[in-house]
């Protein structure tokens, strides 16, 4: 019995001895086979577990957190309000794979770490990361982040969606491009295409042979067309078309120019009717517009109460568009293309990117940059193969910094990263206060200044831009028909992988939208303001915007892209900023060392000239709801939105203020269509009379 009970003693004690050493060695082993890994030793990499798409959990929301979730949802709200797709699908189709099958859309197998653990990090196409030595990159996912689990080499853990989803591909008519775009049309048939027989009149006009200094108004009507000009020829033009071709293919400028036509009619419809009903205010200055177009017209017709509040509705709208879309966006773009061109230095990623090798680099490209790099002798070549044969250069040339800095040191790559930040900051500041103080002493002298400051700046910077653009379209004047064919065939290729038809054309007129502003009806406002005796004579000048704005520049900016192959360059194929488009086509030509550095002077101009131009509508906006007397408030509001535009990282804001700008159309044509009578009948008095000799021309 004693022997037993030793045996059991000394058994128990093995056994509590095992169990408190147990852990250690289960420490031990796993840093060793953590130090295994980060050794390099491939091997124990199918050990770990292998994790895509990590994020680290968030802290409590901010205020600002907060203001833009609230944000964020209105605007989707409002999205899907103004965007919805009338055609209930009808473009759209099933995708299927090569057998014909249907491929069903998936999601990410969704993870969230219950403890911290270490892993393999791998690209989102399921391939290990490697360091710059050439590692696997192991990394301590922490409790409470989320994760995608890679279950193999190249094979990221996705699910079908529940219940199965088919992908689909095609076009969607989205009701405010359509709302716009008939809007357009109609007052170009409704007024018997007098954007076309009307056009040398216009120019007349512009020069001065029709416009006495006697005529009521504020500004000549050339300044009045600078004015207004100076709001719609700007990034738009830049960026706005180099998106359009990149998204769209080169047809979509057609359909952009195409809209651009009918377009020219929609600003003379509501010009002219903003010269009918504006009003001359105690201090002689004259404010009109679409609201003073819905308020006054509708009540003449009978329909006052409907027509004030569209008149307050279009008001709201328009000053919040011109302290979003139209003043801090602007300023924003302003300093990101002053401070990439200017002040910016590489980053350590760009620093590395000739360094590391290019057996740690290749697993890097993701697939819409293998299917870009995906050419001549690789067209018909898997993922793959196109990774293992690009050549280094083109690798090293295509990667993203944000892709390179997957494969340095953590620490090294957040130091550089907030050292790059605080200079940006600081160099914020001082642009934001320099520009805010130019906004600043232009505006509070009212449209008589901006007048004459745009009178000077527009002309100037769209010779500047047009200039450019010449010289690369010269250089390869050879190229320009191939080019201006291809522009006709894609625009109506039935055959289209985005959507065909349909697709290109919406993709064209939604540029042309933002390009132009036709229909929207802020120029009005500028137009409103001119020295004029006939209001349909305003609306000829108003009706040389678009043609200038989408047809010409839009047109030569297009070239550009199209002769530079920019818009299929596998450098940009993660690229959104339309301008980093078009700087990425300057750069190829012949101006390529040198040119960049104007266009981002003519960004900082463009940009310059599109806020006075929007403060203007505000302010009279603002004056319609609350009184001219208060005007210097939303002045000061505008110029202090200048720095914070600047400054600031506006996320949700600027979608809100987009929303906004588009929002203007709904009102503004309604009021355009109600009132269309009345213009036809002041156009064919008007028309009767020029024909007939009765207005004297003045010398030019």
């Amino acid at each position: 019995m004693t022997k037993l009970l030793r045996s059991a003693a000394v058994l128990l004690a093995i056994l509590l001895l095992f169990a408190l050493c147990l852990p250690a060695v289960a420490q031990d082993d796993a840093t060793a086979r953590e130090d295994q890994a980060e050794a390099g030793d491939l091997s124990y990499v199918l050990d770990l577990p292998m994790v895509t798409n990590v994020v680290e959990p968030d802290g409590d929301p901010s205020l600002g957190d907060r203001f833009d979730a609230t944000l964020s949802t209105i605007n989707t709200a409002a999205f899907t309000t103004l965007f919805f797709d009338v055609s209930f699908g009808a473009f759209k189709s099933e995708v299927v794979d090569e057998q014909g099958n249907t491929i069903y859309e998936d999601e990410p197998v969704p993870g969230e770490a219950e403890a911290d653990f270490k892993a393999i990090l791998t690209t989102k196409a399921g391939l290990p990361i490697l360091t710059a030595d050439g590692k696997p990159r192991v990394i301590t996912v922490t409790k409470g982040s989320t994760y995608q689990p890679v279950p193999e080499v190249g094979k990221p853990a996705r699910q079908l969606k529940d219940p199965k989803t088919p992908q689909t591909e095609g076009a969607e008519l989205k009701f405010l491009v359509v709302f716009l775009a008939l809007g357009a049309i109609f007052f170009t048939f409704w007024h018997g295409l007098i954007n076309f027989r009307g056009f040398k009149h216009a120019i007349d006009i512009v020069r001065g042979k029709f416009t006495s200094k006697d005529d009521t108004g504020e500004i000549p009507p050339f300044r009045a067309l600078t004015s207004a000009l100076s709001a719609t020829v700007g990034l738009g033009n830049i960026a706005g078309v180099a998106i359009a071709v990149k998204t769209g293919g080169p047809g979509a400028i057609f359909w952009m120019m195409f809209l651009g036509f009918f377009g020219m009619t929609a600003k003379f419809h509501e010009s002219a009717l903003a010269q009918m009903f504006r009003i001359k205010n105690d201090d002689g200055t004259v404010s009109g517009g679409p609201m003073y177009v819905l308020d006054k017209g509708f009540k003449q017709i009978g329909l006052g109460p409907f027509g004030k509040v569209l008149a307050v509705i279009f008001a709201v709208f328009c000053m919040c568009a011109a302290l979003g879309g139209g003043n801090m966006f602007q300023s924003n773009q302003a300093f990101e293309g002053f401070y990439s061109q200017f002040v910016e230095q590489e980053s350590l990623a760009e620093q590395q990117r000739d360094e590391l090798p290019i057996e740690v680099l290749r697993p890097l490209l993701n697939e819409k940059q293998l299917d870009a790099l995906a050419k001549g002798e690789l067209q018909n070549e898997s993922a793959e193969v196109v990774r293992s044969q690009v050549s280094e250069d083109r690798v090293r040339a295509v990667l993203l910094p944000s892709q390179i800095e997957l494969v340095l040191p953590s620490d090294e790559v957040d130091a550089d990263n907030a050292a790059r930040a605080s200079t940006k900051g600081k160099v914020s500041i001082g642009f934001g206060l320099i520009f805010a103080t130019l906004v600043g002493v232009v505006v509070v002298g009212g449209i008589t200044r901006i007048g004459a400051a745009t009178s000077k700046i527009v002309p100037a910077m769209c010779l500047l831009y047009v200039t450019g653009c010449a010289l690369v379209i010269a250089f390869n004047i050879d190229q320009i028909p191939s080019h201006i064919g291809l522009i006709f065939t894609e625009a109506f290729a039935f055959d289209s992988a985005w959507g065909g038809l349909i697709g290109v054309l919406i993709i064209g007129f939604q540029r042309a939208a933002f390009s132009s502003e036709a229909g929207l009806g802020s120029s009005a406002i500028a137009h409103s303001a001119a020295q004029q005796s006939e209001p349909i004579r305003e609306g000829f000048v108003a009706s040389l915007e678009p043609f200038i704005d989408t047809i010409v520049i839009c047109f030569m900016t297009a070239m550009v892209v199209l002769i530079t192959d920019a818009y299929i360059a596998p450098e940009l194929v993660e690229e959104a900023n339309g301008s980093a488009v078009t700087l990425f086509a300057f750069e190829q030509t012949r101006l390529g060392s040198w040119f960049p550095y104007v266009l981002s002077v003519s960004i900082v101009l463009f940009a310059f000239s599109t806020m006075i131009s929007w403060c203007y509508y505000g302010e009279r906006a603002w004056g319609y709801l609350v009184g001219l007397k208060t005007v210097v408030i939303f002045r000061l509001l505008f110029v202090a939105c200048v720095f914070v535009g600047a400054v600031a990282s506006l996320g949700p804001v600027l979608d809100f203020s987009d929303v906004m700008l588009l929002a203007m159309a709904l009102p503004n044509i309604i009021g355009g269509v109600v009132l269309a009578k009345l213009v036809k009948r002041e156009l064919t008095s008007y028309w009767s009379r020029l024909k007939a000799g009765e207005f004297t021309k003045h010398d030019s």
